[in-house]
């Protein structure tokens, strides 16, 4: 008995040593368990924490962009209302929700603006762009061919009608003036500042490269700046308008195989074109390719003369805002009607000149707004070899008298002595302008007429040469006789000027789109955004 208790009591031990073996093991594996997996969360938190501040810097980054886009929406906003010169150098600076901007710009026209957000930082770059300076003045004249010319103003009083044309009056500029050469002013001419809000206190300055003089009771309200130095001429080829453009309107024609007349019933641009019509065949035979008419197909309202009554809606149906890129000459000259009210903010561009002989006024003054440019054509250098001028007045009727654009001449801007199919008329009446008048040459604004050999209806446009003190013919040049002229130049007929300089287009929200852009101070918008690394 005492060796089978002895035996039951070695199994008994042996199998308690057994299970606290067993017991051993799986504590091990535990605590090995346990140490792997608290290995694996803190390498799970380590790489999640990780995750979170890249997450973080990729949130703080895009803020960053945003946070540079906002300093430059802040930067285009103090460029338009010119609290800020594009043309100088400097910077700008703020906080903005959870971070800030800085935007530098310098003369050269760009500008860098950094966003900063969370320690991250953004950078973009842009163009700043501006319009030409000829957008800056009531009247602009280059001068870029280097010929000499001299701006002239006169009048007195406002216009008699005699007949009915209204004759006399004294020509007015409220604005500011360039001029390549000299300035004259006589009589009760003047140079005042820009209308009524004048946002931008344009005082009436003139600036010549030459000499300015003003006699009699003349005035000039602005500065005088005399020896002012040459502006930058645009580089129009660089716009490009063969592409930038929202219509081209020969290729237009060309695909809906129309060479005469208007387009079709539905396109788009029937109520806003019509191609070489058959109509007006001595004005199409002055010009050397087509010529495209900027004229509703019907609903003409025919008002009196110097008014713009048929409804012309340039707009479209790609919205109010439109670049017509026009390969040929551009003429406003209705057989219908006397001229247009018209609506839509719209620029025309051609590659040939531009004649305006009809009346031309905003059906909304606030917010319709017409560009006309003559662009010309270029060889493959760059040198314009055709077109690019603006002529402006109606020689073969005469009633043209209000017109409402900016008006841009590559070349020339001339005032009513190009006859159209070898007709010249005297004015009815004198001339209203709401814009400018620009040219990279010259300004001609022959407003005086005289009768070739003192009686009869021979009439011939005149001006009075300052160097030799006379009255010559506008169109030869020849000397007017004392006959012709009369007792100190009775006989010779002004016609008024007043140009109204328009300075919405210093304004962004109305200015007429894709105008020539360069070297000058009006604000036209950012470009060629660039992210930095």
């Amino acid at each position: 008995m005492k060796i089978r208790r002895t035996r039951i009591l070695k199994s008994h031990l042996s199998g308690v040593a057994l299970a606290k073996s067993g017991k051993g093991i799986v504590l091990v594996v535990v605590l090995v368990f346990t140490l792997i997996l608290t290995i694996l969360g803190f390498s799970v938190l380590s790489v999640a924490s990780s995750e979170a501040i890249l997450a973080q810097k990729d949130v703080d980054k895009t803020k960053a962009f945003y946070l540079a886009e906002a300093g430059l929406e802040i930067f285009s906003a103090k460029l338009a209302s010119e609290e800020i010169k594009g043309n100088q150098s400097g910077s700008i600076e703020g906080d903005l929700g959870e971070g800030s901007y800085r935007v530098d710009y310098s003369s050269d026209g760009n500008a860098i603006a950094t966003g900063i957000a969370g320690g991250q930082e953004k950078r973009v770059k842009v163009a700043v762009t501006f319009l030409a300076p000829p957008y800056e003045k009531s009247i602009y004249a280059g001068g870029f061919d280097g010929t000499a010319w001299t701006l002239m103003l006169r009048g007195t009083g406002s216009p008699v009608n005699k007949g009915g044309s209204y004759v006399g009056g004294k020509d007015t500029i409220n604005g500011n003036v360039f001029i390549d050469g000299d300035v004259r002013l006589y009589e009760q001419s003047s140079v005042k500042p820009a209308p009524l809000p004048n946002t931008y206190n344009l005082d009436g300055d003139v600036d010549a490269t030459g000499h300015v003089n003003h006699y009699d009771s003349s005035s000039i309200s602005g500065v005088i700046t005399e020896g002012a130095e040459m502006q930058d001429a645009p580089d129009l080829v660089s716009m490009n308008y063969a592409v930038n453009n929202t219509y081209n309107v020969a290729q237009i024609f060309t695909a809906a195989g129309v060479s005469s007349g208007y387009l079709p019933a539905g396109n788009e641009l029937r109520d806003v074109f019509v191609k070489n019509p058959s109509d007006r065949k001595a004005e199409c035979d002055t010009t050397s390719g087509n010529d495209f008419f900027f004229e509703p197909s019907k609903g003409f309202v025919v008002g009196g003369p110097f008014t713009g009554d048929t409804p012309l809606h340039a707009g479209g149906t790609k919205g109010t805002t439109n670049v017509y890129y026009v390969d040929g000459d551009v003429w406003v000259d209705s057989k219908p009607t006397y001229g247009f009210k018209m609506d839509g903010k719209v620029t025309i561009v051609a590659t040939g000149n531009i004649h305006v002989c009809d009346n031309v006024q905003y059906k909304d003054p606030s917010k319709d707004m017409l560009g006309l440019v003559a662009l010309g054509k270029y060889d493959g250098s760059g040198q314009l070899v055709s077109g690019g001028n603006i002529y402006f007045g109606d020689p073969g009727y005469g009633n043209m008298g209000r017109f409402d654009a900016m008006m841009f001449a590559a070349n020339n801007f001339l005032y009513n002595i190009d006859p159209i199919g070898g007709t010249l008329k005297e004015p009815d009446s004198g001339c209203t302008i709401l814009g400018n008048l620009s040219a990279l040459n010259e300004v001609s604004i022959d407003r005086d007429w005289y009768t070739k050999g003192g009686t009869g209806s021979n009439y011939r446009p005149c001006r009075y040469d300052t160097a030799t003190g006379k009255w010559v013919d506008a169109k030869t040049g020849t000397v007017l006789t004392a006959g012709e002229t009369g007792t100190g130049g009775s006989k010779i007929r002004h016609y008024q000027m007043i140009i109204n300089y328009d300075d919405r287009v210093r304004n962004r929200s109305t200015q007429p789109p894709s105008l020539p852009r360069g070297v000058g101070l009006i604000y036209s918008g950012l470009s060629n955004w660039e992210e930095l690394p």
